[in-house]
């Protein structure tokens, strides 16, 4: 089971949340919860009161999750 690292916070738009490298033109987004969960894309996240919104996941990366919850960005 995937969790995130501190790669969550204070990443600019290029940097996967996972690993923290800068991510391609390809990259998959994931929705997170504030405690870094990560959630089902339709997921409305108990009102949006606990989503952080998508994070970008780098190609590498992505192969480590389900991918129900992957989104092209």
């Amino acid at each position: 089971m995937i969790s995130f690292g501190d790669f969550v916070n204070g990443l600019n738009d290029d940097a996967c949340c996972q690993c923290g490298r800068k991510v391609g033109n390809n990259a998959w987004l994931v929705h997170l919860s504030t405690s870094g969960s990560v959630l089902h894309p339709a997921s409305d996240a108990d009102g949006g009161r606990i989503s952080q919104g998508f994070w970008p996941v780098g190609r590498e990366c992505a192969k480590g999750f389900d991918p129900a919850v992957l989104v092209k960005n």
